[in-house]
């Protein structure tokens, strides 16, 4: 919730005063009053959607404005996997091995979010490169197949070879 209000009230309105019109649309569970109430004619609130796919293929970048911390990061590498630049708070990249300007860009102020939407939206260079990127990274890092061969491993020496003969 607090997420979806700072950017709506404090970084939204600085990006269309960059950009002119801007949609953005708000995808999760379980909406509160307080993130409904957002809902208008730039901003769209989904609730739960079953596939976020056609979202992600209709959006131009991701934003993670993350103010406070917990659970895991799993919307971040579904962007980049899906070929979508993002650019989220310290916060909210806590935990990945990103770094600001290869795989993301990181903003911690209602103005520095607002610059860095806008200089993706208008270098078409550094959003290819932090796509790039970031799709390189999620499949060398975060693959399901490799992160399962390096539990397997960690399964292998954590269980004595005795035990299972």
């Amino acid at each position: 919730m607090d997420a979806a209000l700072y950017f709506c009230n404090q970084i939204l309105p600085q990006l269309k005063r960059a950009m002119g019109k801007v949609q953005v649309w708000i995808i999760g569970a379980n909406p509160t009053p307080e993130v409904l109430a957002l809902a208008g004619e730039d901003v769209h609130v989904t609730g739960r959607v079953e596939d976020v796919v056609p979202f992600y293929r209709r959006c131009a970048v991701a934003v993670v404005p993350l103010r406070a911390g917990g659970g895991t990061r799993l919307k971040i590498l579904e962007a980049m996997a899906l070929g979508r630049p993002v650019v989220s708070t310290t916060i909210g990249c806590e935990g990945l091995e990103v770094i600001d300007a290869e795989h993301l860009l990181i903003a911690d102020s209602p103005q520095q979010f607002a610059e860095k939407i806008t200089l993706l939206l208008t270098d078409k260079n550094l959003f290819n490169r932090i796509v790039n990127n970031a799709r390189r990274l999620v499949s060398d890092k975060y693959d399901w197949e490799m992160i399962a061969r390096q539990l397997l491993d960690i399964y292998d020496k954590a269980l004595p070879v005795n035990y299972l003969k």
